[in-house]
């Protein structure tokens, strides 16, 4: 596979883990690159050089397709906030076919729906609380750091995109506006602002360390109910990223946010089609194959 390739590869995961609704994670699978990306992320100092020699159009491409559209979504939200929300949100509703698929693609049992249920209710109870309280952050350290953790969960998490966690999380700025904590961090990506990314790379780090292996095991053992709790986040969280304000407006204001909800659906159900016609490369694990090679070869004998 040519370079040029890897780096628009690398830049569609990097604004697929900036993208409401998209999921960075999801994009590596459909390009093979997620178990590459996972071994190196779980363990970076193993075979480094080689790794850095497959993986470094990858990585710079993701690193342009990163700051690219965190530009392009700071200046959007900026001057159509309800409506770009209005966008996410169809995109969010759009990934459910996609992500119960993929849950389901290893069977499901009543622990699936239990996690899904209780992940649900936790999270609409946390989010709804702080709505009802009006609680709004001041970004500081600990919160950029939030920020990094949460757009890293869109990469090694599959189905899941972090920003569906800052989008409802609203925010007073310096100067004493308000807007969400996703226009924050994606305005600080956007232009570069170091006082602010320097936290969220440090929550990025730490995240990568922390769950990396964590998520590549539950992946191994649990996938079925890890990935029934993502949707159950997922959806707690979309419910309070809807604009429900604009429906106390003008017939014509509601009719433009529907038919903007719907754009956002029909735009994820098509990018999901697009990649079912896409055969996903069959990856087999290291262990398995040397049982396979053992079983050979004892035939053999």
């Amino acid at each position: 596979m040519s370079y040029f390739i890897k780096i628009i590869q690398g830049a569609l995961i990097g604004a697929g883990g900036v993208l409401p609704g998209v999921s960075g994670g999801v994009l590596a699978v459909l390009f093979g690159l997620y178990k590459p990306l996972m071994k190196f992320l779980a363990h970076p100092f193993k075979n480094l050089k080689n790794s850095l020699l497959e993986l470094w159009p990858i990585l710079l491409g993701f690193a342009i397709g990163y700051v690219g559209i965190a530009k392009v979504l700071e200046e959007v939200l900026k001057a159509y906030e309800t409506q770009a929300l209005a966008v996410f949100v169809g995109m969010t509703i759009g990934i459910m076919p996609s992500l119960f698929r993929e849950a389901g693609e290893k069977g499901r049992d009543k622990n699936s729906w239990i996690s899904m249920i209780a992940v649900f209710v936790v999270a609409f109870v946390i989010l709804g609380g702080a709505r009802i309280l009006q609680l709004t952050i001041v970004p500081n350290f600990g919160w950029n750091m939030f920020g990094g953790a949460c757009l890293t969960l869109s990469i090694i998490a599959p189905g899941m995109s972090g920003s569906v966690l800052m989008l409802p999380l609203q925010m007073t700025a310096a100067d004493g506006t308000m807007s969400t904590f996703y226009e924050h961090i994606t305005g600080a990506i956007g232009n570069m602002n170091f006082a602010v990314l320097l936290p969220v790379a440090i929550g990025a780090v730490l995240a990568f360390l922390l769950l990396t292996r964590a998520i590549d095991w539950m992946m191994n053992n649990h996938y079925s109910v890890m990935f029934h709790g993502i949707i159950g986040l997922v959806i707690a969280a979309t419910i309070f990223t809807v604009p429900f304000g604009v429906f106390t407006q003008s017939i014509s204001t509601i009719l433009i946010h529907l038919a903007l909800v719907c754009a956002g659906i029909v735009a994820t159900l098509l990018l999901d089609k697009m990649n079912s016609k896409v055969e996903k490369p069959v990856i087999i694990e290291e262990e398995q194959s040397n049982q396979r090679i053992s079983s050979f070869l004892m035939e053999r004998g």
